[in-house]
């Protein structure tokens, strides 16, 4: 019949961790566990869709789908997981919409919870990170005591279910098997644990402080800085005084909400995880709150060390962006425009070298969602770029292909493919009209043609060079297709896998025979990436390994000053292997490589080893400062 498990979180215990096991490994669990990870109602790693569709009242065409899936393998275990709905409101609508033929013991609900309290302390610095809410943690608390109400929350699924199908588990390090909701998650459904497998930790025990938290919170609201970067910045530098735990609320505040919480907790133990009586259990809270010899004075040290980390990590990042600014795709201002409305609108540079009085021929060209612009500068050699993923979508007037600056500094002819969607160069007007360009000799008429781009871009640098038969590809991190028939396993880029697939030049290990010289430049650690370049063959690939950049290839190459070096030796086609990996020698001095490392050792589970990276990369960078 099938057997199906529902995670519904709850949120900040380790669901991302536990979805991306299960995405990550989806093939081995299929073939070696015979567990599902459900196709249906998922996008990307999270079942989110079923939310989704439950407040918006329209389950029944996805609940067909979960059945019909469940019921062609009627042996698997089959997984959804999605901690949205672990919401009041979506639970309400979700479980008075399952359908019988799902219930009667046929699903499972699995959920692990924190107590209360600690909770309430993830919840206050997740918002704060988000921008959510204010940073006022009485206004907070106050107003919190309907997002713990964990009784109504579980007893729906208990009514729907059945309570023996409600599998209520407790998120504590010291009571889930092996002290990780992923290895926890895995003996509940008897899943072995196999070599090679991506285990990724799911239990996270270190957060930025309260005085962080609403530090960063205050910086979103009054600065045009990106949060996000500034705190991925801030987890790489690990300031000293910036992590710490329980420093929310007081003691007596956290009893207060204990001892509202206690008559639902009584009834939730009792009816749903009686094997677990004391796990709400607060006695540690008893003792008064111990008055400290100077509470202000450490609330002030502690803003103190945030704020020295925050503007540490802001000098990072302004280091790096004048450092990536030549090959930025940033518009530009108009010399001396005559007001700020003439500024904001300035044309891109590419325009004002083929504009009427422009010193350049060249056209733009626009389908719907893609557009191409072209500058002839120079016959002898002509770049073709595509845009990325970051790319797709931008708006702004001054709008530059990938590599223009580039380009135009060294007079090189330049084609650029614009995308306003991520649908990774699907369009029918698009194809037709490089293929007119193929047609009529265009890149016929130069000496030398190379492709290049990065990600989404360079899939279609990858896939158009056989327009041009001994062209030069540079491709950095790249995909050869997202058609689901030839890489099943891939499951990122959702909206790119959506696209159309049947048309032409939609399989890059199709499309590169005809190059001249192809350049792969990614990182062997990353398993999405390398599994692309592994469908490529022919004694044209050239691969020059980063081990530990990541997916952002061509950002790693570009911080540590050797982007443009190596674009222009692969546009010439002479990229010597041997120089490029001593060029790649820069990568251990940044931290983009220290996270991607320290990422892939936790990956496998060789966490012992994380602690030692960290420590040798942190000696060396102290080495370097020294001189």
């Amino acid at each position: 019949m099938g057997q199906i498990w529902l995670h519904i979180g709850s949120p900040k215990t380790g669901t991302t961790s536990l979805q991306g096991f299960l995405n990550d490994n989806q093939e081995r669990l299929r073939d070696e566990a015979r567990v599902n990870f459900m196709q249906a109602g998922r996008s990307h790693i999270a079942h989110n869709q079923l939310a989704s569709a439950a407040r918006m009242g329209e389950t029944t065409k996805l609940f067909e789908q979960i059945e019909a899936e469940v019921d062609a393998d009627p042996d698997a275990q089959h997984v959804m997981s999605s901690e949205l709905l672990f919401n009041p409101f979506t639970t309400r609508k979700f479980t008075q919409s399952v359908p019988d033929s799902l219930k009667g013991g046929r699903t499972k609900v699995i959920c692990y919870i924190r107590r209360q309290d600690t909770y309430l302390e993830a919840l206050y610095k997740q918002f704060l990170k988000n921008s959510r809410i204010d940073p006022d943690r009485q206004a907070f608390l106050a107003d919190a005591h309907r997002l713990v109400r964990y009784f109504d929350v579980i007893n729906a699924y208990g009514r729907a279910f059945g309570p023996e199908n409600i599998l209520l588990r407790p998120f504590s390090p010291n009571r889930l098997k092996g002290g990780d909701i992923v290895l926890d998650f895995a003996e509940t459904l008897s899943i072995q644990i196999k070599k090679g497998m991506i285990l990724n930790k799911g239990f996270a025990n270190k957060t930025f402080s309260a005085e962080m938290s609403e530090t960063l919170a205050t910086l979103s609201e009054v600065t045009d800085f990106n949060t996000r970067e500034v705190i991925r910045e801030l987890i790489a530098i690990d300031h000293p005084g910036t992590i710490k735990s329980r420093d929310v609320f007081t003691n007596a505040e956290r009893r207060s909400l204990m001892d509202a919480m206690t008559p639902e907790n009584r009834k939730l133990v009792r009816r749903y995880m009686p094997d677990h009586a004391d796990f709400f259990d607060y006695s540690d809270l008893e003792v008064t709150d111990e008055v400290k010899k100077d509470e202000q004075a450490e609330q002030l040290q502690d803003r103190a060390a945030a704020t020295e980390a925050i503007l540490k990590a802001i000098g990072n990042l302004q280091r790096r962006r004048k450092q990536e600014a030549e090959l930025a795709p940033e518009p530009k201002t108009a010399p001396e425009p005559a007001s700020e409305l003439d500024a904001e609108y300035a044309p891109p540079s590419w325009y004002r070298e083929i504009y009427p009085a422009g010193a350049r021929d060249g056209w733009f060209r626009k389908f719907g969602d893609y557009s191409c612009s072209f500058v002839e500068r120079d016959r002898a050699q002509l770049v073709v770029s595509f845009d990325n993923l970051s790319q797709a979508g931008n708006d702004a007037f001054a709008r530059e292909p990938w590599a223009q600056k580039f380009c135009e500094d060294r007079s090189y002819s330049h084609l650029g493919v614009y995308a306003q969607s991520p649908t990774w160069f699907r369009d029918t007007a698009l194809i037709d009209y490089l293929e007119q360009l193929r047609d009529e000799g265009f890149f016929k008429g130069f000496k030398r043609v190379s492709f290049v781009g990065t990600s989404m871009g360079a899939f279609g640098a990858l896939t158009f060079s056989s327009l041009a038969p001994g062209s030069t590809v540079v491709a950095f991190s790249p995909q050869t297709t997202l058609d689901a028939q030839e890489v099943p396993w891939e499951t990122r880029f959702g909206k790119g896998r959506s696209a159309d697939w049947s048309l032409p030049y939609s399989d890059a290990a199709l499309e590169t025979v005809t190059a001249k010289r192809v350049y792969l430049i990614y990182d062997p650690f990353h398993q999405g990436d390398k599994k692309h370049i592994e469908r490529l063959e022919g004694g044209n690939l050239i691969h020059l390994k980063g081990f530990g950049i990541g997916h952002k290839s061509a950002l790693v190459l570009n911080r540590i000053n050797v982007l443009k070096q190596v674009m222009e030796h692969g546009i010439a086609g002479d990229l010597d292997p041997a120089q490029f990996y001593k060029w790649l020698r820069g990568r251990k001095d940044i931290y983009l490589y220290r996270q991607s490392m320290e990422g892939y050792l936790e990956a496998r589970g060789q966490e012992a080893r994380i602690k030692k990276f960290g420590d040798a990369f942190k000696k060396r960078r102290r080495l370097q400062n020294a001189t």
